[in-house]
């Protein structure tokens, strides 16, 4: 497909999962694209967004989901729904879609496989402040991954972790595409959000959510999210069309 189609993301220097949407279109759709917002994109693939979308909105969502229970979804009969990152953001939504985060690709991004170089990576979201600073974790000497680096270099670097613990969605979901085993603690934000991003997410991959426990989804259920985002985003460029 020639020239970029319109992408929806929530646009921030500080939040590298919602930045994983373009590099993800380009490597499994072959769609390059640039930044528009709402009302003028033709696509949304990544993060908990869809509260921001227009009524009846003509584009695609191809796996993201909504910040709270309680949050508007305004789809139409317009919008087109490949994907829904869970059941909790689906519930009440009719027709024919895949279920699962696009993140759960992200590590068929990188060139290869990183080494595992360190015993324990932390990666705080970006409104976390506390949890890098943490003795009984930075007792390990851990690899502490920042929410505003390079999309890709976090990728690598969860990679490189044995375990990872996490005060962010995305950090989850790219540690359980790795089979990283992953603890997920809490904050103020996430208290606010009401963790209903986690539990969406969670109910994706069939694992109840959980703070403060190291835990690793059946493997199973990670590759049959990854094979139904994988088929949508190749269903991709036939819709854009």
């Amino acid at each position: 497909m020639s020239g970029a189609v319109k992408h929806y993301n929530w646009r921030t220097k500080t939040n590298w999962g919602d930045r994983l949407g373009p590099l993800l279109l380009e490597r499994f759709a072959g769609i390059s694209s640039v930044w528009a917002p709402f009302p003028e994109a033709q696509i949304v693939t990544v993060g908990s967004v869809l509260q921001l979308m227009p009524w009846d909105w003509p584009g695609i969502i191809a796996g993201a989901g909504k910040l709270r229970r309680d949050s508007p979804f305004k789809y139409g009969s317009h919008t087109q729904i490949m994907a829904l990152r869970g059941p909790l953001t689906a519930r009440g939504v009719t027709g024919s879609y895949a279920l699962g985060d696009p993140g759960l690709l992200a590590p068929e991004l990188l060139g290869q496989l990183p080494v595992k170089e360190h015993a324990l990576g932390i990666l705080p979201h970006w409104f976390d402040k506390k949890l890098e600073h943490r003795t009984e974790f930075r007792r390990y000497d851990p690899l502490i991954i920042h929410a505003d680096e390079d999309p890709l270099e976090v990728v690598r670097k969860i990679g490189s972790c044995r375990k990872l613990v996490t005060s962010s969605l995305h950090g989850v979901i790219v540690a359980d595409a790795f089979h990283i085993p992953r603890r997920v603690e809490q904050m103020d934000l996430s208290r606010k959000d009401t963790n209903f991003k986690f539990m969406d997410y969670g109910g994706s991959i069939r694992m109840r959510f959980r703070f403060g426990i190291t835990e690793m989804p059946k493997w199973q259920r990670i590759e049959d999210r990854q094979h139904e985002i994988y088929d949508v985003f190749r269903d991709i460029e036939g819709r854009l069309r």
